[in-house]
């Protein structure tokens, strides 16, 4: 393979790592659509920041950002509305901002399509290393704030009841996520990041105990989802956001048929 393709490969497999480790916790928190919702309203940010010619980077994770903490607000005991309802509203929203400023754009508009799709290929090494230092970020609020994220993964109601400060944990949480799909968002694309996001960790539920086998099989998944993609359009001469969905599909599907044997022959 062209050397070239060596930082691609490392760019898939950071994007990987971050999607599989944060869809621990969104998967987890059986909130699909919190993903959903804020890969979109990175989307719409950096769709605006592109036609105001803003920096179409940290301009889009300060929105996305701002959107995800605000849904800290939510809270099932209190809303009259289901969580998942009220998060399909805000998606439609931005799907439909989304589409809105696709619209108004002038001249051509192969940048902000690509932002549908995602780049990987033309990925830079600034980008690679902005992934990389959001990976880690994450990875030390992990584990500085274990022991509220495994309870909040439980319920945030009885967090609340056990004095963990959910709230201001939940929306750090949230705040986090959105920076880091705003940041992704241009390799693998907002049709395609949700899918890097819910089935690596999804799988690793399916055929894990305990939380960190969880966490670290999500992590693999993902990089491995991501790679395995990327190879496959490689070498096939296919869409790689396409194979990428398909591959973490693939390995959702492996592990759901891995539990239905080890179930049967239990």
């Amino acid at each position: 393979m062209d050397p070239f393709f060596h930082l691609i490969l490392v760019a898939g497999a950071l994007a990987g790592a971050s999607c599989g480790l944060l869809g621990v916790y969104l998967v987890g928190l059986r909130l699909p659509f919190v993903g959903i919702f804020i890969s979109h309203t990175a989307m719409a940010g950096t769709v605006y920041a592109l036609l105001l010619g803003l920096n179409p980077v940290w301009g889009p994770a300060v929105v996305s950002a701002g959107a995800a903490m605000s849904l800290a607000a939510l809270r099932p005991e209190r809303a009259r509305l289901d969580p998942n309802v009220a998060l399909a509203i805000l998606f439609s929203l931005m799907l439909g901002l989304t589409f809105l400023g696709l619209g108004l754009g002038q001249g051509s508009r192969t940048e902000i399509l690509g932002l549908l799709w995602g780049s990987l290929l033309f990925v830079q090494t600034k980008s690679v290393i902005v992934i990389g230092v959001v990976l880690a970020v994450l990875v030390v609020f992990a584990l500085a704030f274990s022991k509220e994220l495994k309870v909040l993964l439980f319920s945030r109601t009885i967090a609340a009841a056990t004095g963990v400060h959910e709230t201001f944990v939940y929306a750090l949480f949230l705040g986090l996520c959105g920076v880091i799909l705003a940041v992704n968002l241009p390799l693998v694309g907002g049709l395609m990041i949700f899918s890097l996001i819910t089935n690596p960790a999804a799988a690793a539920y399916q055929v894990c105990r305990g939380h960190r086998a969880v966490v670290v099989t999500s992590t693999g998944f993902g990089i491995a989802s991501a790679v395995g993609g990327f190879l496959a359009s490689y070498y096939l001469n296919l869409p790689t956001g396409a194979c990428i969905v398909l591959a973490s599909t693939l390995v959702f599907a492996a592990a759901a048929a891995h539990r239905a044997l080890a179930g049967t022959a239990d």
